[in-house]
């Protein structure tokens, strides 16, 4: 049965929490309260590979839900398997989904199915060529806390279980009682889920979440020719991530590297390498001679082939053939990654920017951006500060990360505690033989 415009937005004003007897009053955000969070620092895990023992980095889709304690959620991805998500969703559980779709033969809007126990979102898109919603991000409410998850896998069996994935988390206090201090992350996560047309009563809730104690920045991108975009377009893709980089301060280039992991990979200039490493230390749009410090990881052919879940997990690496081959591609820029579980693929979007003497210390990004303009854009360098996007994506900057070797292991370490990677340390070149991986 069709819902009316009526039933939908009462049952979002029910998620909202306005009018469900689900949802529990507590006190003001005390000490012990934080304490008792599971991650109230926030903590970066990986999807735990089919046949790898469970240990304190790896975490299931499960693990990340808590379905015995979940009471209402919303997650976004470009790839949802139903059937597999509601499986990991309790009944009664109320869930918002925003997902990818073709503008050819579905609506932008709000539906909703299941009597109401699910929304489904389609984000407007405008006149962009290639419409992609690719943004993995989730708020999970429980009784007295919110977890904010920001990822790079999809809702989708392989995502959590053949490919390797990262997972940023932070569990923060939910006081429906309460209307907390605005914080800077609090808008900009709430402007993400505004462009992403999440309904206003599910962004309202984030009054009552106690996001002072959040230290990642937000980076978003959003397509350009959507109308709404364009009011603070300064705030999207590189030139988002070139604002954040002078929050955190300008690095000088002659001391800094840029690695840069995604499993997609586009065309590419130097001269685009040039505006992301610029971006990337928070300098203005620049080039001289030769190529900038950037290393690009990308598995090779010989590693999709190699990888011991077959051709689904293959298929998820994606470059097409010819690109390596035209004359103007930074070739020189491509390394191989190493997988930190033996023949299996990264599927995660990483970028590392180290610097100092040792390149000791700098950030880490984590989130749903490949290396491709359509995910971060083009600058625009006839109005400085603005770039041209094509996707939605979704990720967080984790600031003041250290990079060390201890006892021979590389280690990088976050807020007192390890940043789990996906990849070693260590990319080597691309020989002549080298290819990268492609469907």
């Amino acid at each position: 049965m069709k819902r009316s415009a009526d039933d939908i937005e009462e049952e979002l004003r029910r998620f909202d929490g306005l009018v469900d007897d689900q949802t529990i009053v507590i006190s003001d955000t005390s000490d012990d309260e934080q304490a008792c969070l599971p991650y109230p620092e926030g903590t970066v895990k990986l999807t735990r590979m089919r046949g790898e023992p469970a240990n304190g980095d790896s975490v299931t889709l499960r693990d990340v839900l808590q379905p015995a304690e979940l009471r209402k959620a919303l997650v976004t991805s470009f790839v949802v398997d139903m059937e597999w998500l509601l499986a990991h969703i309790r009944e009664g559980t109320k869930l918002v989904v925003v997902k990818s779709y073709d503008p050819q033969s579905e609506p932008p809007g709000v539906q909703q199915t299941r009597g109401g126990q699910l929304t489904i979102v389609h984000p407007k898109f405008g006149r962009t060529r290639y419409p992609v919603m690719h943004s993995k991000v989730m708020l999970l409410f429980y009784p007295t806390y919110v977890r904010f998850v920001a990822s790079s896998a999809n809702l989708i069996d392989v995502d959590w279980s053949e490919l390797q994935n990262m997972v940023f988390m932070q569990d923060m206090p939910l006081n429906t009682n309460r209307t907390f201090a605005e914080t800077v992350f609090g808008t900009m996560l709430g402007q993400a889920l505004r462009d992403l047309s999440v309904p206003e009563p599910v962004v309202e809730q984030l009054r009552h979440v106690d996001m002072s104690q959040v230290a990642v920045r937000v980076v978003t991108s959003v397509p350009s020719l959507r109308g709404g975009a364009r009011a603070h377009a300064q705030a999207y893709g590189l030139a988002r991530l070139a604002q954040v980089a002078r929050e955190l301060g300008r690095m000088d280039p002659a001391g800094t590297e840029v690695y840069c992991y995604g499993s997609s990979l586009g065309p590419l200039t130097t001269q685009y390498l040039w505006d992301f490493y610029s971006s990337a230390l928070g300098l203005g749009p620049s080039a001289t001679a030769g190529a900038p410090r950037m290393k690009i990881g990308f598995h090779t052919d010989a590693q999709g082939a190699a990888n011991k879940f077959g051709e689904t997990a293959r298929q998820c690496i994606k470059c097409r053939v010819d690109l390596a081959r035209d004359a103007g591609f930074p070739r020189a820029a491509l390394h191989v990654v190493e997988a930190a579980v033996a023949r299996t693929l990264v599927h995660a979007k990483v970028v590392m920017v180290r610097t100092g003497a040792q390149h000791e210390r700098g950030w880490v990004y984590v989130g749903s951006h490949n290396f491709t303009s359509g995910a971060w854009g083009r600058l625009n360098r006839a109005r400085t500060g603005l770039a041209y996007v094509n996707n939605y994506e979704f990720g967080v900057v984790l600031p003041n990360v250290r990079f060390e070797s201890v006892f021979g292991r590389d280690t990088v370490s976050w807020q007192g505690g390890r940043i789990p990677l996906p990849f070693r340390l260590k990319w080597t070149a691309y020989t002549d033989s080298d290819t990268p991986c492609s469907t």
